[in-house]
């Protein structure tokens, strides 16, 4: 834009386009190039043929006329917005932004766009935004969830658009869905303490809502009758997959047992843990080990490192943008790559043990 003395802007043209007025459309690029509309479509689209002084002069008027196209004309033409939905159950715990992270790198790397809704723990807000984002047009959507209620079950299978589901999955496994093996990862962990010499194990479990707790807790339990001992020897309390559960539960197990090695549902879980046991004046691990399960970033920062049980939050987010992408393409059951297939609705992947500093064997 030019001034015609101080303070005063005035509106300038370049090539027949008045600049200022109004954001450049397609017409005034096509003007500019001395060519058609369809023709600048198609070179910007890369569909076609064009001579290459033709593509230099489209090329040279949208940068000149700092053009951009309209992203909602051309999903309205391609029938695709290149957009994912992606829904999580709480923004604010740890594990749920790395999956995030994971998911939004294979999403870039498919050059499509991701939309984020955080469910903050609410069965309900979750549903709502599964409605919302079908109305948006998206292309299909992510859920990551650490529970699925049955409203939810019933909207996923009458879905108006692809989903794939990480960290849970259908009983009925109507949906494409990755997730880790909770069951044999927390038996992973408990074999870890038993192998230490621990006798008197407790077990801090989540939410009754969420579908990990019951398999993580048949993974404990499962550890402890293949060592040969009695139920007596786990004692477990309920927790709610947050630091507060975690000191809460971890009071009531000192008090009412004499527990050596506890195994918890995830690692704020363990962080509470491990503070309670502090404030009981014992220490960790020379009184009690401590093992979460996730192996957030905040595992390897705390005093001691915890040891914990990692999930493979890469792998998940690349399999699920991959099979959501597939299904988009209506290439589901096809090769992706050229190597493999992709008719697997369901991986479960095996956690991986990372032996830190909260663990030992027990006292004396």
């Amino acid at each position: 834009m030019m001034a015609d003395g101080p303070g005063r802007p005035v509106v300038g043209h370049v090539a027949g386009h008045v600049v200022g007025a109004r954001p450049p459309t397609i017409r005034d690029v096509a003007r500019m190039a001395g060519v058609s509309t369809a023709t600048v479509s198609r070179i910007l689209s890369g569909i076609g043929e064009a001579r290459p002084d033709t593509r230099a002069r489209v090329r040279a008027a949208v940068e000149a006329l700092d053009y951009r196209p309209s992203g909602i004309a051309r999903s309205l033409k391609l029938g695709s917005t290149g957009t994912i939905g992606l829904i999580v159950t709480d923004i604010l715990n740890p594990y749920f932004p790395e999956l995030v992270r994971a998911i939004e790198d294979a999403a870039r790397a498919r050059d499509l766009a991701v939309m984020l809704c955080n469910g903050q723990e609410d069965a309900d807000r979750e549903a709502a935004y599964l409605e919302l984002l079908s109305g948006r047009r998206v292309d299909g959507i992510v859920v990551a969830s650490g529970s699925l209620s049955e409203r939810h079950g019933q909207w996923l299978r009458a879905a108006p658009v692809p989903v794939v589901l990480v960290n849970c999955r259908l009983a009925d496994g109507s949906q494409p869905a990755v997730l880790t093996d909770s069951q044999a990862a927390a038996r992973l962990a408990t074999k870890h303490l038993l192998e230490l010499g621990h006798r008197r194990i407790g077990h801090i479990t989540g939410r009754p809502s969420d579908a990990a707790t019951e398999e993580r807790l048949a993974g404990v339990q499962a550890a402890i009758r293949e060592a040969g001992l009695p139920e007596a020897a786990l004692a477990i309390v309920v927790g709610d997959g947050h630091p507060t559960g975690g000191e809460l539960g971890m009071r009531e197990l000192l008090t009412y047992s004499r527990v050596t090695g506890v195994v918890c549902y995830n690692d704020l879980t363990a962080v509470g843990a491990i503070r309670a046991i502090r404030d009981r004046g014992l220490s960790v691990p020379g009184d009690v080990s401590v093992v979460g399960f996730d192996d957030i970033d905040l595992a390897r920062l705390v005093d001691p490192p915890l040891t914990t049980v990692a999930q493979d939050t890469e792998v998940m987010g690349r399999w699920a943008v991959e099979h959501l992408a597939a299904i988009i393409r209506g290439q589901f059951g096809a090769s992706s790559n050229g190597s493999g297939t992709l008719d697997d609705k369901l991986l479960l992947l095996p956690g991986s043990l990372r032996v830190r500093g909260t663990s030992a064997p027990p006292p004396g």
